[in-house]
Order: C-alpha cells, then structure tokens, then sequence
C-alpha cells in the first residue's frame, strides 16, 4: 500500500479496520495537520476511543510535509508498543511498517518516525538538541512536565504540530493547569491549543451492556475522571464509596469448598515489611473470580514495644502458612519491592517469592475497581486489615501541590493488599466484571 493510496478513514478495511467515529473525535482525527493548531489534545473517558482516534492523524502525518524529525511519545517503548503501535500495524498489514524496537526506529508507509519514552524527568536528554515538527503524545499526563516543556521548544519548524491524548487527572495536574487552562494558549484565530473532551458516549461502536459493564468498575474519584471525564481532585477516604458490609464474611458464610485444595485457583500472601512500622501480610484464596482475604499476619513494633528481624518475621511466615512441615503447600509469597534483604530471607527458608509492583495510583484504581464489584471479599476477623482500608485516605496537603498519594500512615494492610492485586490481577478480569 502506497501512502498516497490511503482511503478515507470510514472506508479503511482489513482484518482491522477503523470503524466510525463520533462527532466530535471524527472531526478531530479527519481534519488535515496543515488546519491543525500547535498543540491538538484528546482528553477525556476510557474507551472513549482517543487511541483509534490518533490512527488516522497518523496516517495523514506519514505525508504532511514539515521540516524535522516526527517521534511518537509514551511513558516508555513498551508501553507506546501495547497502547498505540501494536493495534496500528494490524491495521495496516506487515508490508506497511517495519520496527525496531531497541533503537525505537519507525517507519511507516515509507515514512521514518522515532519513538521515544518519557518516564522521568531525566527522559529530556532524548530530544535535546532536536528539531521535531511532528510529536503523537499517547497519555501525556504521564509524563513530566520538563519533558513536555523541552518537546515544545523542539518544536519551532513552521507548521509543526503536536497530538497528544490523556485521561483527566487531577485539577493541579500540570497538563490542566499550564496547557488546557493556560490562556496563553490561545484559541481561535492564532490556533495554538485544540482541546477536546470526549467520553464513553461519543464512541458509536461500543455496545450500552459493555458501557454499563465498564462504568461499574470504577467508582468515586475513577469515576468521575474515567467515566465522567472530569479534573477532580482525590480527596478524603480512597475506598469510602466502596467498602461496604456487604465486602465481609464470616465461617459462616464463605464458600464452603474456598479452603480445599481444588476449591481455590490460586493461594499467595502478600507482604508489607516493616521494622518500625507495622508487618503486614494478608492470606489471599483467588478462586478465580473472587479474592477472598482470609486471614492476616499483623506485627506492629512500636505498639508491642520491640522490633524484629527479617529472620524472625520469616520465623512467623512460616507459622502462618502452615509451618515447615507442610512446606509442600506452601503458598506463594508476593513481598513489598522495597524489602530486598526479606524477600532473600523467605527464599533461602524455600518459599517461592515475587516482587510486588508498586505503581501506587494505578494499583490504589485497581483495588477500588474489585471492591467496587464486589470482587474482593475480606473475612471480618481481620480487624486492622479493615481499620486501615476505613482510614486510608489520599493527602489532601499533597494533592493540591499536584502530587496524588495516600498519607503514610496505618497504611500497611492496603498496601499489601494493593502489593497482590497489581501484581497478580490483569485489567482484563476487571473489565470482565
């Protein structure tokens, strides 16, 4: 396929293809760049198809003349391959592209772009001293702001353009605050900034029982920014909208097989570590659906009034499990990424251990998303388990700098909690409800 060959975008078919777009993203992705302002932003709702929206702006961009280099943007390689690249080349068909994922070297239709993380604020030095006329933004709010100050003063060739699509975030988030609300950024006949928010309903193609399935894994401050498509701040208890009575069981009313060997899929313990603060690990049964939290291990040193070592809390693990006699159904073991020193302990006592991710934000929306459909279960013994999930709060201090995170303090149990669910739960089965 040549690139000047390229159909319109309705008529675009194959395996894939791009199907019709609403109103308001159609307008945005079959406008041609040389009508385009600078700066051009997709926000809003997930599956509001801001993605798909960029493909077509791709294409046109592949034959938009404009002095310097065309990159695409992403908080890394990986993640821009599975967001944006992966669905772009079915689409087009493996004669169209060709991709090195190492150095980042695109070429699509004959046209050489470059693809380039930015994850930290150190992701600056990949673009210094660049010439860029075309930038494809995917979810820009992840980024630091130095990155995306340095990108615009790369962008000076006349006609550059830049596409970017986010989710909202907070109200302090730098994208809101020095892009979207930024009147320097003027609109209208100087065509600095087009912004446009779109959410679930102006994508045509979704079915209403998946739109009702994906509002219902997201609740509270999720909701309101991934459904909604709204800038609001996270504030007050995280899990207040979610946490209700209907969460906890009792022996009396667990599944009555959830403890046999094949009445579960999965068994692990997920563990925060601490010396001063509390020890926390948190008995998991995943019968594959539902994760039950049976039973929690909770030792708090400031409390009890001594601190203990790493061999002594992984003389402890043990006992919870089980106890050495009965090593063989020993549960696996996820561990906080920051206890190093204990996560050696546990393997050289013989338990199969994983790291835990620890993405907070993105684990914290995972976690609410699975009490929200009542796919987390916590058994009503686990009485600082569930103190700490009930005062677990974001830090409102904090968020109003422009930084989202919980305050740390009491904190041990959901984050052992979270420390499970990020690492052993894929979007796919929230989205399945």
């Amino acid at each position: 396929m040549n690139k000047r060959d390229l159909p319109a975008v309705a008529e675009f078919d194959g395996e894939k293809k791009i199907k019709p777009f609403g109103p308001r993203i159609k307008e945005w992705a079959r406008r041609k760049p040389q009508y385009d302002a600078w700066l051009n932003i997709l926000a809003g709702s997930v599956r509001a198809s801001k993605t798909w929206g960029t493909f077509p702006k791709i294409l046109q961009l592949c034959d938009y003349n404009v002095a310097g280099l065309k990159v695409i943007t992403g908080v890394s390689k990986s993640t821009i391959y599975q967001n944006v690249l992966n669905d772009l080349f079915e689409l087009l068909g493996e004669d169209n592209y060709s991709y090195n994922r190492q150095s980042g070297e695109l070429w699509l239709l004959g046209t050489k772009w470059l693809v380039i993380g930015a994850k930290d604020e150190g992701s600056e030095k990949y673009i210094r001293g660049s010439t860029i006329g075309v930038a494809v933004c995917d979810e820009i709010s992840l980024m630091p702001l130095s990155f995306w100050n340095m990108l615009l003063s790369r962008m000076s060739p006349k006609g550059a353009r830049l596409y970017a699509t986010t989710n909202p975030d907070s109200p302090y988030h730098w994208i809101k605050t020095e892009v979207l609300d930024n009147p320097n950024y003027r609109r209208g006949l100087c065509r600095d900034l087009n912004a446009v928010t779109v959410t679930l309903d102006d994508n045509p193609n979704l079915p209403p029982d998946y739109k009702e399935r994906v509002k219902r894994t997201y609740t509270g401050v999720f909701y309101r920014r991934f459904i909604l498509g709204e800038w609001v701040l996270a504030e007050g208890a995280i899990y207040r909208d979610v946490l209700t009575d209907d969460i906890f069981y009792s022996d009396a009313t667990r599944p009555i097989t959830l403890l046999h060997r094949n009445g579960h899929q999965k068994h692990w313990v997920s563990v925060d570590v601490g010396t001063v603060n509390a020890f926390v690990a948190v008995d998991i049964f995943d019968d594959g659906r539902t994760l039950w939290i049976e039973r929690e291990l909770y030792w708090e040193s400031r409390r009890e009034g001594r601190q203990k070592t790493d061999a002594q809390y992984a003389d402890d693990l043990v006992a919870f499990v089980g106890g050495i006699e009965n090593q063989r159904y020993w549960p696996g073991i996820i561990v906080d990424p920051a206890a190093a020193h204990f996560r050696t302990e546990l393997i050289h006592r013989g338990f199969f251990v994983v790291e835990g991710k620890n993405e907070v934000l993105e684990g914290i929306r995972k976690v609410s998303s699975l009490l929200g459909l009542k796919k987390i279960r916590i058994h009503e013994r686990n009485k600082n388990l569930i103190a700490e999930l009930r005062t677990y709060s974001w830090n409102d201090k904090r968020a109003k700098l422009g930084f989202e995170e919980p305050v740390k303090d009491h904190d041990h149990g959901p984050d052992a909690v979270r420390y499970y669910v990020h690492t052993r739960i894929g979007d796919w089965r929230i989205a399945a409800g």
